[in-house]
């Protein structure tokens, strides 16, 4: 058996973290999962609870507004602190590759070079801005790893774009996804819509599920909201998530758009759950507005095999899932106006929703499989631990 040591972004249940947990529960023959976490939350619970190992220490996470001189000269410090933690839980065995999962944790980078272990980085992010961050970045990872796992061709193109050499050890493996739980029942449905989505049963409720942050898209969504409901008075908005703790800003004007547009009645925002399946269920479209580039884009998978309808926004590796009138609908991104027109014409049109909900689901059990994603990480782990690459 050999040992992996994974180091993760964070210990909620987001698009990486989901990723990551997928491919953990169902882990290639032969290796053995150790996780590192910097924090307390649903995913080290989770993990615990399914007997995995998980280290506790700082994963040296870099995110905007970090990368001051005092980040770095506490960084070796920190490093070493890291070091001593990872090193007195593993009591002396041996971590044969390590992978790190997002691009913003550096401690396995760091771990892997100084210990001369083989490094897989999983992308799950494309980096924009600053500029300069975005410029630097795939050299970076290019320096420090083995090899380059990218979560989407869109995310592999935006790297390669900036730094052509990253390609030559790099790879795509689209993340997988399957539903574990059965469809919950009409009563249920009902009763999540009544009591948590504060909404009729008989009306069309519309649903998006996500971090609350601008990029996910929750004002644009509102405002294309606030026209269609002037023609269609049985539709409800449901918005489920939460905010970074200490940046509320944004949850705070959304909250004020609501109240702007007196939409009190017909708008419900709801904490991040971490079982989300039956919100799928009681939900009837569900729409992914990403204002900036997705990597991938699991809310749209969840939402297919949930059997719903989907709309996204034609922008980064959301295409690649989508394909546009057949198994989800595509708007121009960023366009409140064509998202409205995308949105009334699933609200009218209750076979085309049956269409697009059952050809969805096909789509996601063809070509986003956990079993295929697990079949490819296995393939990545043999080559680096067998000195392929």
């Amino acid at each position: 058996m050999k040992n992996v040591l994974i180091v993760n972004q964070s210990a909620e249940l987001y698009g990486a973290d989901k990723a990551i947990l997928e491919l953990i529960e169902n882990y290639p023959a032969g290796y053995n999962p150790i996780v590192v976490l910097h924090e307390e939350g649903p995913l080290k619970e989770l993990l615990e609870r399914k007997g995995i190992e998980v280290i506790k220490c700082s994963v040296i996470k870099v995110k905007r507004g970090i990368l001051k001189p005092g980040f770095f000269l506490k960084l070796p410090f920190e490093v070493f602190k890291s070091f001593r933690l990872i090193r007195k839980q593993l009591n002396g065995r041996k971590i044969d590759l390590i992978h790190s999962n997002a691009t913003s944790v550096f401690i396995g980078a760091f771990y892997a070079s100084t210990f001369r272990i083989k490094h897989l980085w999983h992308v799950h992010e494309i980096i924009e801005k600053p500029k300069k961050i975005a410029y630097a970045y795939p050299r970076i990872i290019n320096f420090f790893s083995s090899l380059v796992v990218f979560n989407s061709h869109a995310t592999e193109k935006h790297f390669v774009t900036i730094y052509p050499k990253i390609k030559l050890k790099s790879v795509v493996i689209y993340n997988g996804m399957e539903r574990k739980i059965s469809e919950i029942s009409i009563l249920d449905k009902n009763k999540i819509r009544s009591e948590i989505f504060q909404t009729h049963d008989a009306n069309i409720v519309i649903t998006l599920i996500g971090r609350i942050s601008a990029i996910k898209g929750q004002r644009l969504l509102l405002q294309s909201f606030s026209e269609c409901i002037r023609t269609n008075n049985n539709i409800h908005l449901v918005f489920i998530g939460s905010y970074v703790l200490g940046k509320s800003e944004y949850y705070d004007s959304l909250i004020a758009d609501i109240d702007a547009y007196n939409l009190k009645n017909n708008v419900t925002i709801v904490d991040f759950k971490e079982n989300i399946w039956p919100f799928y269920d009681a939900s009837d479209i569900i729409i992914i507005p990403s204002t900036e580039p997705e990597s991938f884009g699991l809310v749209a998978i969840e939402g297919m095999l949930s059997n719903k309808p989907v709309i996204v926004s034609k922008i980064g590796a959301l295409e690649e899932i989508i394909i546009d009138g057949e198994s989800g609908l595509l708007f121009i991104a960023n366009d409140k106006i064509d998202l409205k027109n995308k949105i009334n014409l699933l609200i009218q049109n209750s076979e085309l929703r049956t269409r697009l909900a059952k050809n969805g689901y096909d789509r996601v059990v063809k070509n986003f499989s956990t079993s295929t994603f697990v079949e490819k990480f296995k393939t990545a782990y043999d080559s680096l631990v067998n000195n392929d690459l």
